[in-house]
């Protein structure tokens, strides 16, 4: 689910860290006001907080890389070969 909150395109389904460095995953539910709640993660507990509060508190967010998984890299250097 990709979300637009201050102009700036929040892909949920992916953990995204904050410019304080804490990181949040969507826990798939949302307030009463349709916001969606964002569950921290790293070491520092299991808060739970609506979106725009993280936001606001932590910094704006941006998506953990995804790492490239191994099958791809073999089937880009079969079809090279």
């Amino acid at each position: 689910m990709t979300i637009i909150l201050d102009g700036t395109q929040i892909d949920l389904d992916r953990v995204q860290t904050a410019l304080d460095g804490s990181r949040w995953l969507w826990t798939c539910e949302h307030t009463d006001a349709g916001e969606p709640l964002m569950q921290r993660i790293d070491r520092l507990g299991a808060t739970v907080l609506p979106l725009s509060v993280v936001y606001r508190d932590h910094g704006p967010l941006t998506p953990d890389s995804v790492r490239t998984p191994a099958a791809l890299y073999r089937q880009v250097l079969e079809a090279a070969s």
